[in-house]
C-alpha cells in the first residue's frame, strides 16, 4: 500500500479563500470562508476543489497559469503552471502544489489569494419550450431575488436551521429526494436526502450542502423549469476524460492497470488496488516514453496505449481470449520460474517460503489476477478441464480423498509447485507418487 505523508503549511501565513455560489441561476464569484483555506492542504492533479481554484486565481496573478479563467480542477494545465513556479523559485519542480510549494505562493502574495473579477455574462431566453398541458410538469422556483438558499454563503448540515433549510428541502422535493413536508431544520432525513441528491449527481457523498452540492442544486432546479436561462458564454473547464484513474482511485481496475505496467517495465512491486504517488510516478514515465500528455492520470489515451503494449492484456470485447491468455500464460510461466528454489513454508504467501497454494496465489497476482487463499477454495472457484494446458493448476488428493496439493501445470506432462520437502520445484504427473495422487485440472 502505498502512504503518503502530508505536512501543514505553517498556521501563521494569512489566509483568504475566494468561493462561489449561485444567483439568479448563474455563477458569481464571492468571498467567504470555506472548510479549509489555500495552505491547509496538498494539491494534486486530479482533484476539484475550491482550493485549486484559489491556487489558479494566485498563480494566474503571478502570470504562470495562462488558461482564460480558473476552474476549480487541477489537470495538466495547472500541473504545467505549478512546474514553471516552482522551476523559476528553485524547488522541487513535481506539479504537486505542496506545503513548500504553497508556502512560497502565498509570501509571494503576502498570505493573500487576489480576488479575480468573474467574467461578464449576458443571459439569453430562448423560445418557451410546449408544455402538455394535460401532465403539467412545470415546478415552481422561489425567485432569485429573494432566495435565500442562493444567498446562504456557509455550510448547510445537520443542525442547520432557518428559512434557507426549509427552501433546500423544497427543491430536493421537487427533484424527488425529498419524500416527507418541509420544515426549517436539517435533520437525518434532509442528510439522507443530500446524500441521495449527491450521489445521483457524482458528487462527493458527505450529506452536507457546500458550495459545490448547493451550484448543483440550483442549476438542476433551474433545469426542472421553463424557460430555462443559461450564460452565453459558459464556464470552461479543463478537459477532463470521462472515465480516468488518478490517485485515490482503488479497486480491480486500478490492480489491473498496475499489473499493465509492471508488464512494461514502469511499476516495479507488486499491484496493490491502490492508485498512489508511486503509481503516478509509473504512470509519468509511461507517458514521457509513449510522447504522452505527463500529468500522472491513467486518462483514456494512456489506458489505450498501455494496453496496447502492455504483455498481459486482460480480455475485452475488442480481444480474442486466445491472444490475451497467452500473454498471460507467458508471464505466469516467467514468474513461476524466479521462484524455483524457494523453500516451503506452511502458510506461506511470500517469497520468504510458500506452501503450495500460497505459491499459485502468489503466482496469479503478479499478473493481476485474484485467486483464493486455500487449495479447496481454488479448487471451488475454477472451471474444471479435461485435459491440462499450459496454465492450468493441476490438483492432487494427498491427505484424504479432497485435493489437498496443487501447482501449475508447465506442458511435457510437468507441473511447477512448493513441495513440503522440496520448496518450489518442478515435478512429474507420471512420477510415482505423484501420478496415482492426480485428481484434474482447473482453468482460472
Amino acid at each position: 500500500m502505498e502512504i503518503e505523508e502530508e505536512q501543514g503549511v505553517n498556521s501563521t501565513l494569512k489566509r483568504v479563500v475566494i468561493s462561489s455560489t449561485f444567483a439568479t441561476g448563474l455563477f458569481i464569484a464571492t468571498p467567504h470562508v470555506a472548510e479549509a483555506a489555500l495552505g491547509d492542504q496538498t494539491l494534486r492533479t486530479g482533484m476539484t476543489d475550491s482550493d485549486v481554484k484559489d491556487l489558479q486565481d494566485a498563480l494566474k496573478q503571478k502570470g504562470f497559469f495562462t488558461y482564460p479563467q480558473s476552474t476549480g480542477y487541477y489537470g495538466s494545465i495547472t500541473a504545467d503552471a505549478v512546474r514553471k513556479f516552482q522551476q523559476k523559485h528553485n524547488l522541487q519542480v513535481d506539479g504537486i502544489a505542496g506545503p513548500q510549494t504553497l508556502s512560497k505562493l502565498l509570501a509571494e502574495m503576502d498570505g493573500q489569494v487576489p480576488v479575480v473579477a468573474p467574467v461578464p455574462v449576458k443571459t439569453v431566453t430562448p423560445a418557451p419550450t410546449p408544455v402538455n398541458t394535460t401532465t403539467p410538469s412545470k415546478i415552481t422556483q422561489t425567485p432569485a431575488s429573494t432566495s435565500k438558499l442562493a444567498a446562504t454563503t456557509g455550510l448547510i448540515r445537520v443542525g442547520s436551521r432557518g428559512a434557507h433549510v426549509e427552501e433546500l428541502q423544497q427543491k430536493l422535493k421537487e427533484l424527488g429526494h425529498f419524500r416527507t413536508s418541509t420544515t426549517d431544520y436539517f435533520g437525518r432525513v434532509t442528510e439522507a436526502a443530500v446524500k441521495e441528491f449527491q450521489k445521483a449527481n457524482g458528487l462527493k457523498v458527505d450529506g452536507i450542502v457546500g458550495p459545490q452540492t448547493l451550484s448543483y442544486l440550483m442549476k438542476e432546479a433551474l433545469q426542472e423549469t421553463t424557460p430555462v436561462y443559461q450564460p452565453e458564454i459558459p464556464v470552461v473547464q479543463e478537459p477532463q476524460p470521462a472515465t480516468i484513474l488518478k490517485i485515490g482511485s482503488t479497486g480491480a481496475a486500478v490492480t489491473e492497470l498496475q499489473a499493465q505496467l509492471r508488464s512494461v517495465g514502469v511499476f516495479h512491486q507488486q499491484p496493490t488496488g491502490y492508485y498512489g504517488e508511486i503509481t503516478a510516478r509509473s504512470i509519468r514515465e509511461f507517458q514521457k516514453i509513449h510522447n504522452l500528455t505527463v500529468d500522472g492520470i491513467a486518462s483514456a489515451a494512456t489506458v489505450a496505449k498501455l494496453k496496447e503494449v502492455a504483455t498481459n492484456k486482460a480480455t475485452t470485447p475488442t480481444q480474442s481470449p486466445s491472444s490475451s491468455s497467452g500473454a498471460l500464460v507467458t508471464n505466469l510461466l516467467a514468474e513461476a520460474a524466479t521462484l524455483i528454489g524457494v523453500p516451503y513454508q506452511w502458510g506461506g504467501t511470500t517469497t520468504a517460503g510458500f506452501d503450495c497454494s500460497g505459491f499459485v496465489q502468489y503466482v496469479f497476482n503478479q499478473q493481476g489476477v485474484s485467486l483464493p487463499r486455500t487449495v479447496a477454495l481454488q479448487w471451488n472457484s475454477a472451471q474444471a478441464v479435461s485435459t491440462p494446458a499450459v496454465g492450468d493448476i493441476v490438483f492432487f488428493a494427498t491427505i484424504n480423498d479432497g485435493p489437498s496439493h496443487n501447482g501449475i501445470y508447465i506442458g511435457n506432462n510437468q507441473f511447477i509447485h512448493s513441495g513440503s520437502s522440496t520448496g518450489v520445484t518442478i515435478s512429474s504427473l507420471s512420477n510415482s507418487y505423484w501420478g496415482p495422487r492426480y485428481l484434474g485440472a482447473k482453468r482460472f
